[in-house]
């Protein structure tokens, strides 16, 4: 995840290379992520390079964590049986990261984003992935 300005800003930083065609550019300023400091629960962290299972269809495709605090849900993308956007649905917790690419996306912002709150999540995937 890349490092954003400090301003507050929907911007990308001047220094983001993701630009081109079918870049995804996040949100950097999301309003839902509060003060929480983001990490990946034990019990929902990947092992042997193998997503783990989605709780509702034991699918094992482009999964996602919800980062919500003390929730250790894992559910399939709106691509697989929705399982992920239902649990936002009926929780109202709207941020989730995904195993498949790593990226973070808010539901109620309905974007991908990042902010210097996700760095300590990326620096801890950056151990389990690497």
């Amino acid at each position: 995840m890349s490092q954003s300005n400090s301003s507050a800003s929907s911007e990308p930083p001047a220094n983001d290379n993701r630009r081109g065609p079918f870049a995804i550019v996040p949100k950097y300023d999301c309003p839902h992520l509060g003060e929480n400091a983001y990490v990946l629960l034990q019990s929902t962290q990947q092992q042997d390079d193998q997503q783990p299972p989605c709780v509702d269809c034991n699918n094992t495709q482009e999964n996602w964590a919800c980062l919500h605090e003390d929730c250790n849900y894992i559910g399939c993308s709106r691509y697989q049986q929705k399982h992920m956007l239902k649990h936002h649905e009926s929780t109202g917790h709207n941020i989730c990261l995904s195993y498949s690419d790593r990226s973070v996306f808010c539901y109620a912002c309905d974007s991908y984003i990042d902010s210097p709150q996700l760095h300590l999540l990326s620096r801890q995937l950056n151990q389990v992935f690497y």
